[in-house]
């Protein structure tokens, strides 16, 4: 039976699961992973891969996750070649976009030993523990890693199927408020919104929103392409930008890089020049959700003064403005506001099914902010 064969029959085994079956000390360590798998997602892929190795190479020892290892293996490339692609069908907000093992809680060349694993860069000492303490429990005293496996899927299985009860019934809420809500109310509903905690992600979406639903009134965006939002983290990022809209030949044309509570400065500029300096585009806009949009009057004629030169030089646009301002002028476009509320629930639903910068208490928030409303 092959890497993937075995997935799928683990996966069989956990949607049937009595629960009741599993002893206690499964149950605490795989719980505290899966507790902390919005912060922590790569650490259980990189667990699956180790129990996958485990079952079908059962003496192989899967803390030796690295070939420059003594009788170690590539847990790399078992995991971009099988748990990924598995995590992205069957669990794909939980699914790394390429392998787990790029980032350095897994990737450094650390065993992971109960003795050589406290060096890990993992700052939860509980989670840490407990994903040590689970292949110690398999290596050294010999236990079975597909009751583990099996257990981890069937809490992946019951947290998707609470993500999508509520991702269904906030995308079928009816909240047809257009008639009570004006441009300022919907720009309160957003600044709310954005100030919870890890919110880097809202603002993003709350832009594509607007462009989704107003890129194909503008003659500007004629024969032109809104790239779909990509994965936002470090090690997934590519391209120029957030947001992006190609011309019909595959160039860039306008992007926008939005920044969270981070005032526009001199060196967010450079940063664009350094990303366009090999390729003609458009418009590039700086967007920010810092109060003023610069740290001062000094700073914002500075960079304007900058910006001018750029466009003399390089003949590009670059627009640094603040989030709520540039929303509160393409918001005057839109003729019905209950479009753009819809829009705007519709991407952060399809963002959080992905991944997992959109969290569920962030809709659970939008949720509650809407009804206030």
């Amino acid at each position: 039976m092959n890497e993937r064969n075995v997935l799928e029959n683990i996966y069989a085994k956990a949607a049937q699961l009595n629960v009741n079956d599993i002893p206690i000390i499964i149950k605490r360590d795989i719980d505290t992973l899966i507790t902390n798998i919005e912060t922590n997602k790569s650490l259980v892929s990189a667990l699956t891969t180790s129990l996958l190795k485990k079952i079908i190479s059962p003496k192989q020892d899967v803390r030796l996750h690295r070939t420059d290892f003594d009788n170690g293996y590539s847990a790399r490339v078992l995991d971009t070649h099988v748990t990924s692609p598995f995590f992205k069908d069957n669990f794909p907000k939980y699914a790394n976009k390429e392998s787990a093992f790029l980032t350095l809680a897994t990737r450094e060349e650390i065993k992971w030993t109960k003795k050589d694993g406290k060096n890990l860069k993992i700052r939860n000492i509980k989670l840490k523990g407990a994903f040590l303490n689970i292949l110690d429990q398999i290596e050294t005293f010999k236990q079975d890693p597909e009751k583990y496996l099996v257990y981890l899927f069937f809490s992946l299985i019951k947290l998707s199927k609470a993500n999508e009860d509520l991702f269904h019934r906030t995308a079928h809420k009816k909240t047809e408020t257009s008639g009570n809500l004006n441009i300022n109310a919907i720009l309160s509903m957003l600044t709310k919104h954005f100030q919870i905690k890890k919110s880097s992600r809202l603002p993003v979406i709350a832009i594509y929103s607007i462009y989704e639903i107003l890129f194909n009134k503008f003659d500007r965006y004629k024969s032109k392409k809104l790239i779909p939002l990509q994965v936002h983290t470090s090690s997934d990022k590519h391209g120029f930008g957030d947001i992006e809209i190609y011309t019909e030949d595959g160039k860039p044309f306008e992007i926008v890089e939005i920044k969270h509570n981070i005032p526009i400065d001199e060196y967010l500029i450079f940063d664009v020049i350094k990303k366009i300096s090999k390729i003609k585009i458009a418009r590039y806009y700086i967007l920010t959700t810092f109060q003023n949009s610069f740290k001062n009057a000094t700073e914002e004629k500075k960079i304007s003064e900058m910006i001018l030169n750029i466009k003399k030089e390089r003949g590009v646009d670059i627009i640094a403005n603040g989030i709520l301002t540039t929303l509160k002028y393409y918001l005057r476009f839109i003729d019905n506001y209950d479009d753009f509320l819809k829009c705007y629930t519709k991407n952060l639903i399809k963002d959080a099914e992905v991944s997992t910068e959109v969290k569920n208490f962030h809709i659970e928030e939008w949720s509650r902010i809407r009804n206030s409303y």
